[in-house]
C-alpha cells in the first residue's frame, strides 16, 4: 500500500476510534469541512443522470453514451433515490473519458504527414 494511503487510512481509523469513544471535540464547521473533504476524495459517491453526464462530462449524445454502454466502456447504471432511471458516478466515466480522448480526431496522427 502507498505510504500516503496508509497514513490517510491510519488517521481516519484514529478519528473513527475517537468518535466511537465519544472523544471527538470538533464543532459543526469542522465536521462539515471534514465531510466535504472526504466527499471530494471519494468523488464517486454522487450519482448523475445520463443526460447530465452527456452534457457536462462526456460532451456526447445519449446515443454515443448507449454505444459506450454496449461496448462495456461505461458500466451498467445503478438505481438511486431521486432518479426514475439508472444513474452513474463521475468515477464510472473514467474509462469513457480516456476512450474519447484516445479516439478524438485531435489524438489521431495524420499518417500522410509522416
Amino acid at each position: 500500500m502507498n505510504t500516503k494511503l496508509k497514513l490517510l487510512r491510519d488517521l481516519m481509523a484514529h478519528i473513527i476510534e475517537d468518535i466511537d469513544a465519544g472523544n471527538s471535540t470538533e464543532n459543526e464547521i469542522e465536521i462539515d469541512a471534514a465531510i466535504d473533504m472526504l466527499s471530494t476524495l471519494n468523488h464517486g459517491i454522487k450519482r448523475y443522470s445520463k443526460r447530465w453526464l452527456c452534457d457536462h462530462i462526456l460532451h456526447c449524445s445519449e446515443s454515443t453514451f448507449n454505444y459506450y454502454l454496449a461496448l462495456g466502456i461505461i458500466p451498467k447504471g445503478q438505481p438511486a433515490v431521486g432518479f426514475k432511471e439508472l444513474s452513474w458516478s463521475i468515477k464510472d466515466m473514467d474509462e469513457a473519458i480516456s476512450y474519447r480522448k484516445a479516439n478524438s480526431p485531435k489524438s489521431v496522427v495524420n499518417k500522410d504527414a509522416i
